[in-house]
């Protein structure tokens, strides 16, 4: 376990390190390979070569990780997450192998009315405690950071709840949560009232989110069958002008215009993008919105249509990728979706994981802190049991974790916690 009285951490010998986009690491020799990283204070101040580091560094002052063999990286971002909820779901699976659709699924009851119910009748106890258990594998699997929404309440008192959770959660767990609120996932189907009175509501909550300071981030589903690009507007808008950063879930089902409107209102991100088209792309790229990419959805809805990478790649978009962990896509796993997005959509082994850390945290405004293993930037760094990344996807479906390290502390040892928080 690390040690207080030692100054830090020293990662040496990796066989392959990857930064990820760097601004402040220079390298002291034109032929220098960097395989090692010193993390004092939470930070990291220095990257170069083992051999040199260590002529520079006391070996007794500092815990002295041997990488040999090993990928070190920066801690997954997990971008976009549905972090809280209750109900299991599971029993929908064989619908979908007989062929049922989701609408026939929701009809019958199931869908995501079907979680509504069960996280209104939960507690915040035991939302914790479910939050809690998924934060564990999370970290287990290499995550340090995720962004969590709400839409599992679609109801005034419900949603503040879920709120709730995830800032005391926030305080429990190692990794950093960012909550977003997602009120206008969709139009429940106990409300009684027209689709504009619903968006009404949800703003009429925005205030109370703001002074309470519940949420840094809103969201809304802008789709077929969800919300129009009008009523999109007006909420964001609002949100905006209340001082909310924007995200929106857009063209998942149908190429609605939501990328495009994600691009004139500023949202940090637009997500899934299943059907988004080259005029999006350009429009997202000349406005800064990260395209997230989410291929672990299409995956458990065994559907054929992928998110088009390289449209976005070849308009300049920032992408990052996330796990959409929700009821119908129960994935804790950055490296499966690592793995997902190299088969699924064609990146390439580098671009993936440079999209499920640097990207996320460009997502959330965070790349300047997150994302990267860079001079002065957060230590959050992951060392993964495999001899270079190509692995990752490769090695497909298991957990490579084997030390997690956040804020310059080792939370996680030979794939097992060390902590006690």
């Amino acid at each position: 376990m690390y040690s207080e009285e030692k100054e830090g951490i020293i990662i040496s010998d990796a066989t392959e390190l990857f930064l990820g986009p760097v601004t402040k690491y220079e390298p002291v020799f034109s032929n220098e390979k960097a395989d090692c990283v010193v993390i004092k204070k939470g930070k990291i101040v220095t990257i170069g070569e083992t051999s040199r580091i260590l002529g520079e560094y006391s070996r007794s002052d500092y815990e002295i990780i041997n990488c040999s063999n090993k990928v070190v990286c920066p801690g997954f971002v997990d971008s976009h997450t549905h972090l809280v909820f209750a109900g299991d779901r599971s029993h929908e699976l064989n619908l979908k192998i007989q062929g049922k659709s989701y609408l026939e699924i929701a009809k019958g009851g199931g869908g995501i009315m079907f979680s509504v119910k069960n996280t209104r009748n939960s507690s915040k106890e035991e939302l914790t405690n479910l939050a809690l258990q998924r934060l564990d594998e999370m970290l287990l699997h290499g995550t340090t950071t995720i962004e969590a929404k709400s839409g599992y309440g679609l109801n005034t008192s419900d949603e503040i709840k879920l709120l709730e959770v995830m800032n005391e959660v926030n305080e429990l767990h190692p990794i950093d949560i960012i909550p977003t609120f997602l009120g206008c996932h969709i139009k429940p189907d106990d409300y009684i009232g027209n689709q504009w009175e619903y968006v009404e509501s949800m703003m009429q909550l925005l205030p109370e989110i703001k002074r309470r300071n519940l949420a840094e981030y809103v969201d809304i589903w802008t789709d077929l069958g969800a919300f129009t690009i009008e009523e999109s507007k007006l909420f964001l808008t609002e949100a905006s002008n209340q001082g909310f950063k924007l995200r929106v879930h857009a063209d998942e089902l149908d190429n609605v215009g939501a990328a495009l409107m994600a691009s004139e209102v500023g949202a940090a991100s637009a997500d899934h993008l299943l059907h988004a088209e080259a005029v999006s792309a350009s429009a997202m790229a000349e406005a800064g919105v990260v395209a997230n990419l989410l291929p672990a959805t299409p995956f458990v809805l065994m559907s054929k249509k992928y998110a088009n990478y390289h449209m976005f790649k070849d308009a300049g978009v920032t992408v990052a990728l996330s796990s959409d962990f929700n009821p119908n896509c129960y994935i804790l796993n950055m490296q499966s979706v690592i793995g997902l997005a190299c088969f699924m959509m064609k990146m390439l082994p580098e671009e993936a994981l440079e999209a499920s850390t640097y990207g996320g945290a460009k997502s959330l405004n965070r790349e300047t802190e997150l994302g990267s293993i860079d001079i002065e930037k957060n230590a959050d760094i992951l060392i993964l049991d495999i001899p270079n990344i190509d692995s990752i996807p490769y090695r497909f479906g298991i957990n490579y974790t084997d030390t997690v390290i956040k804020n310059g502390k080792i939370i996680v040892r030979k794939g097992k916690r060390v902590d006690m928080a």
